[in-house]
């Protein structure tokens, strides 16, 4: 749809927040109800949008372009992408306090795993195909709160935000297990929220490489082991039980703190211009 076929309002009323006008066939002008997932700030002009059918639902996909002002960054915020815990997050402030992301996701995915085993063994297709969706919607929403705490707290503190490079992840992934979890992962589509959320707001993000940041010890820079999953261990200075994501997003952030002399030279406005409801 072109930009002056379609309208929103906000109304407030018992019925919805927010309501948006469609140009239908014969020059008639429809209004329908739309839940966004996120608010609609005034100070944006719509460009060409798009509705879509999928089943028995329409949405509505609209494209907007607004000026933001990037700004110069005063902290660094790491997030690391893990197993256990889909987004480790620290920052350069509050004594580099960790904060854990996305225990329950793991959780969601094997639990539709072993529903669509236990169905596929009664060959029941249909049922399987609806729980996929409900499953889609059930991360999606999870990935959506992640995102939006994650770029928030960045807000806070005027933060760059730091992401572990995970470029080709899939193809170092070793062993069927590793393999199956990293396929499951949203790791992604994480990423992608918290860049489009964060540039909404004018905040940097950027990039590093996460080689070696689990085996690295934070402390003395020495490799140190993990003898599980979720703990880390340093022969040389003697940290032993230490929280392995927590150790892994100590390094990337260390990294992150390299690049803002290079971050704080940006400092122009930039165009913005997307926006899904």
């Amino acid at each position: 749809m072109r930009n002056d076929l379609i309208e929103i309002e906000r109304k407030d009323t018992k019925t919805a927040q927010y309501w948006c006008r469609i140009r239908v066939k014969g020059c008639r002008k429809l209004w329908v109800v739309i839940k966004p997932h996120q608010e609609i700030i005034d100070d944006v002009k719509f460009c060409e949008s798009k509705i879509i059918r999928k089943g028995n639902e329409f949405f509505v996909y609209l494209t907007i372009e607004k000026e933001i002002p990037k700004i110069k960054p005063k902290n660094v915020i790491a997030v690391d992408l893990g197993e256990r815990v889909i987004a480790t997050v620290c920052g350069s402030f509050d004594n580099r306090k960790p904060y854990f992301y996305g225990k329950n996701i793991r959780g969601i995915r094997r639990h539709y795993s072993w529903l669509r085993k236990r169905l596929g063994n009664k060959k029941a297709l249909k049922t399987i195909k609806k729980i996929k969706d409900t499953e889609k919607r059930k991360v999606n929403d999870q990935l959506h709160k992640i995102s939006r705490s994650i770029v928030e707290l960045a807000k806070q503190h005027d933060a760059m935000i730091v992401l572990g490079d995970l470029t080709g992840i899939r193809d170092k992934a070793k062993g069927k297990r590793f393999n199956r979890i990293v396929s499951n992962m949203p790791y992604f589509k994480l990423s992608q929220m918290i860049e489009y959320k964060a540039e909404w707001y004018g905040l940097l993000v950027i990039r590093v490489k996460e080689q070696d940041t689990s085996k690295t010890c934070s402390r003395c820079g020495e490799t140190g082991s993990r003898p599980s999953q979720g703990h880390f261990r340093c022969n040389n200075c003697g940290r032993k039980c230490f929280n392995a994501d927590y150790n892994g997003v100590l390094n990337i952030l260390e990294r992150g703190l390299s690049y803002m002399d290079i971050a704080g030279a940006v400092s122009e406005p930039a165009l913005n211009r997307t926006l899904a409801i």
